[in-house]
Order: C-alpha cells, then structure tokens, then sequence
C-alpha cells in the first residue's frame, strides 16, 4: 500500500522550464493530502522557493531541498548534511573561472551570490523568486555550504556540463535539471539519504513510497522506492532504474487517487 508520493519538480512535474505546478495537479494533490496520503516536493531547488511552489499546499506536504542537503517535516528540519567547506572554495574558484558561468552557493534561507552581469540577479529575484544575498566576496560567507550551483549565460550549458564533468566528474553527480542550470551533488549528498531520514521520522518503509523522476539526481530516491517512476522525457539512464514510466506525474496520482 503506498503512503507517501515524493517527487521531483524540475523537468518532472514542472515542464519546459515551467515556474508553477500544472493547475491539474493541485486538486489531485488535496485529494490524495485529504485521503491520508503524504506528498513529500523533492528537488534541486530551495526550501522557500519549494513552498512558493506548493502554494495552499504548502503547509501540508514535506520537502527534500538541494537535491538532498535536508530535509523539511512540518516545519522543522529533520535532516541536514553540508559539503566540505575546502572542497566547495575550490569548486567555486574554477567555476567564477569561467566568463559565462555564475555560482550559486545555498544556505538553508537563501542563497548567496558574487554576480558578474544584471541578468543573473534577474533571473533569479524575478523569475525563480528565490531568495538571495548578493556579496562582495562569496568566500567570505559563514554559513554551512548547502549546496553549489553553476549559472551558465547563453545556450551553452550542455556544453559546460561536459566540461565540467571532465573536471569535477570524479567527486560530484553533475545534473543540468533546467535551461541555464549544472548542479553539483558530492556522493554523501543525494535525495535518497534525505528522504530515507524522513521515512525513518515518519515509520514508512520504503515498499509504501512512490516516487518520479527525471534526471541523474533523482536515481537514490528512486531506487528507494518500492514504486518508481521515470516520466518519459528522463534520461535513458534513468528510466532503465525505474520499474515504470509515465508521460506526467498527474497521470500516476489522478488513477491513484
């Protein structure tokens, strides 16, 4: 019997850059929320801008933000890894190296940035609403690094993903999960460790879990799934994982519910 949902967002349920869940969704999600169910929102992304997402669910639903750095039950962070501090300065020296690349360094509350163009600000205030500090210096912050994104201007992001892979492969999961956007996993760091901490908050055994998913970082949550679905546009590799495949997650939850 299934008992808790947990999905991706970026390129799962949010389509072709997609800034707001499918308006089809959200009556599904009350109904399944009102029928005992869980919905955990695990993603890439940060905690405020998740609960901007979820709109008049978001008091109802738990979270894995940054791609598993922790893990949000009613309110509380019940679960919280950190990427080493000498590790990420290096990482984000090399990725400032490059002229068309920004670095996104996330806290729990916000996310610090050293922008190069306006653009990045923008995009990020207006179009993600993610809530930021810029700074002088990003090596100066205090706070626990979260987790480290690269912002790449134009359309080159496959091609840095590449090399960046090339450089950095050995030591991060490496994800392009929207336009613009490389995320950089460390192993320990992933949405299976931080959902499988929630489980155990909750006493769910992994057999009762659905969970969706599109890309490289979702593969430990969706292995720990007893239920596990690739929407159809996810990487090969990913859909080779999963025991099933859907065209949107929506379709999944409508027969369920």
């Amino acid at each position: 019997m299934i008992r808790l949902i947990a999905s991706d967002m970026d390129g799962t349920i949010l389509r072709d850059g997609a800034q707001a869940l499918p308006p089809r969704i959200i009556p599904i999600l009350h109904g399944l929320i009102g029928r005992g169910f869980l919905f955990t929102a695990a993603s890439g992304r940060q905690y405020a801008n998740l609960r901007r997402l979820m709109g008049p669910l978001a008091d109802d639903v738990d979270y894995v933000c940054e791609n598993g750095a922790f893990a949000v039950h009613k309110g509380e962070i019940t679960y919280k890894a950190a990427l080493d501090r000498e590790l990420g300065r290096e990482l984000m020296a090399d990725i400032l190296a490059v002229p068309d690349c920004e670095v996104q360094l996330s806290g729990v509350d916000t996310a610090y940035i050293q922008p190069k163009r306006p653009a990045y600000t923008e995009h990020l205030r207006n179009v993600l609403k993610n809530n930021i500090t810029e700074v002088d210096d990003i090596f100066s912050t205090s706070e626990d690094y979260i987790k480290i994104s690269a912002y790449v201007h134009g359309d080159r992001t496959e091609e840095y993903l590449e090399r960046f892979k090339a450089r950095w492969g050995s030591r991060f999961t490496l994800a392009s999960t929207c336009p613009h956007w490389i995320d950089f996993v460390p192993p320990n760091i992933h949405k299976g460790r931080a959902l499988k901490a929630l489980l155990d908050v909750l006493g769910i055994p992994q057999e009762e879990v659905m969970a969706f998913g599109d890309n490289y970082n979702d593969l430990e949550m969706l292995a720990l799934a007893g239920e596990s679905y690739a929407v159809s546009t996810a990487k090969p590799e990913v859909i080779a994982a999963c025991r099933h495949t859907c065209k949107y997650v929506e379709d999944v939850l409508e027969r369920l519910l």
